[in-house]
């Protein structure tokens, strides 16, 4: 006699013995929805995707100094500790919801399927998968648009150590574009190229951070001591507070530390995807949070001059550091380095959102949805693809020469508008927690309740901090505007809720019963 297993909201006799791709493929029709996409990712290549789209080493950079103003190497070190310790409990949380629904509506999906176990929560639960989908999937593509902004600013610093031209924000803007669509035309048209990818991200970021440690160890001329790395503080905010300084501080190690649950976007890729993206979003994260940590460290040891980096007029600040420690050469193979990782991690991106971006359409919760759905003869999701690159260049990249502050504010907004999604889902989590009894292969037993609490508390302190002036006294130039990017993605979100979602979205295909 067959064991009943029971997955998501669907139950299903076990089959005997199928591959880890029948089996995901089974349980993908246990969920209602046919196998469309290429089911061809590994556990490394899944972890190699979460990973790449956190982008760890090339995030950590290019806040560097925005955080080495914030407190110095004593407040970087700390905040990096402090909040990448809620980082891995959302990671954690997040990871035994995907358990449970393996599909790449992701965050999306969750939020509706748990409201549906609600009494209460099941007619509101169209409206806030919505809106939590839409929410999200507006976030990455703010991140999309960040992490190539850093590519082409990368980019432009190298040129000025090289040939001695510094590129306008106008030029930097279009570079970022033109990365952009490079990154569409890679999502396109080859998965097995991304795979590449971001297994070689995994070992460009960790084998360059290797050779980091060695030439800074060995060929900088002077050396912090640990000392000074624990006990210097560095305030450029024009706040008298420490407090509030640190608190600032926070938004380098947030901004570097999201991501993980990238690898649920691939669910529909990823052979025994109930266990493999769950294992890659935990692993990628705690990889990430010790990687960055060494790489903090060994940067503050390394520092030649604070004031050097503060003062930089390098598009990318950090590069100072290097060029200080190792002259030319140093600071032009760490730019190679950042762009290349970038470069990976800007693929993934444009990976995870746009597997949004198609489970949305597949649901009829997007405009166009038909479009927005298609895949095309390479199994991708062409069309959602470049709706992702379209809504990037003419959103994100486009204003970035109407500021010198328009690159910290995408930070921030990048930052909250992911952290306010997170707590859309947690906080549903929480909410049905007594009435779903499932669970996914993936389970944190007895800690799912207060690693979830936490998580959620963490994401709507963030949502409330980063918002925050982040120099005194406040102008116009300096004000931190990442709140009205917050409330424009809201606000996007509503209008393509009663323009067209309310008329025609009423769940997932296969909760509600239309396939």
């Amino acid at each position: 006699m067959r064991e009943e297993q029971n997955y998501g909201s669907f139950k299903q006799n076990d089959m005997s013995s199928p591959s880890e791709a029948d089996r995901s493929e089974q349980l993908l029709e246990q969920l209602g929805y046919k196998q469309e996409l290429q089911r061809k990712l590994s556990l490394f290549s899944t972890f190699g995707l979460a990973f790449a789209n956190i982008g760890i080493v090339s995030n950590t950079s290019a806040t560097f100094q925005t955080v080495l103003q914030r407190g110095g190497p004593v407040t970087m070190l700390l905040c990096w500790n402090f909040v990448s310790v809620f980082m891995v409990c959302i990671a954690l949380a997040l990871s035994e919801i995907c358990s449970l629904y393996a599909t790449s509506g992701g965050i999306y999906y969750w939020v509706f399927e748990q409201l549906r176990a609600h009494p209460r929560g099941r007619k509101s639960a169209p409206f806030i998968a919505f809106a939590t989908g839409w929410t999200y999937t507006l976030a990455t593509i703010i991140s999309v648009g960040a992490n190539n902004v850093i590519i082409a600013l990368s980019m432009a610093s190298l040129g000025e150590i090289l040939w001695g031209y510094q590129l306008n924000n106008v030029q930097i803007m279009w570079l970022a574009m033109v990365v952009t669509f490079i990154h569409g035309i890679i999502n396109t048209f080859n998965l097995k190229s991304l795979a590449i990818l971001n297994q070689w991200n995994v070992f460009w970021s960790c084998g360059g951070l290797v050779l980091i440690i060695i030439f800074l160890t060995l060929k900088a001329e002077n050396h912090q001591s640990l000392q000074w790395i624990l006990t210097d503080y560095e305030n450029r905010t024009g706040f008298d507070s420490p407090v509030y300084v640190t608190i600032l501080g926070m938004i380098g190690a947030a901004y570097s530390m999201f991501g993980s649950e990238g690898a649920a976007y691939a669910s529909e890729e990823t052979k025994n995807a109930d266990v493999v993206n769950p294992l890659a979003m935990t692993m990628s994260i705690v990889a990430s949070w010790i990687i960055g940590f060494i790489f903090l460290v060994i940067l503050l040891i390394s520092i030649q001059d604070v004031d050097s980096i503060l003062d930089s007029e390098l598009n990318m600040p950090v590069a100072q550091l290097f060029w200080d420690a190792l002259g030319n050469t140093g600071a032009i193979s760490f730019l190679v380095l950042i762009i290349v990782c970038q470069f990976c991690t800007g693929a993934a991106s444009v990976t995870a959102t746009s597997r949004m971006v198609y489970a949305l359409a597949r649901d009829q919760a997007a405009p166009y949805s038909d479009h927005l759905k298609a895949v095309n003869s390479y199994r991708l999701p062409g069309n959602a693809v470049w709706f992702c690159v379209a809504i990037a260049c003419c959103f994100v990249i486009a204003p970035f020469p109407l500021s010198d502050n328009v690159f910290e504010i995408i930070v921030s907004a990048t930052t909250i508008t992911t952290h306010f999604a997170y707590a859309m889902v947690l906080g549903c989590r929480l909410a049905v927690k007594p009435y779903v009894t499932r669970k996914g292969r993936f389970s944190l037993g007895r800690w799912s309740t207060p690693v979830t609490w936490i998580a959620f508390i963490w994401a709507i302190i963030a949502v409330f901090v980063f918002t925050l002036p982040t120099e005194w006294p406040i102008q116009v130039s300096n004000f931190n505007y990442s709140s009205l990017a917050l409330l424009g993605t809201m606000a996007m979100t509503m209008t393509f809720w009663y323009t067209y979602g309310a008329k025609h979205y009423v769940g997932p295909r296969a909760a509600s019963d239309e396939i």
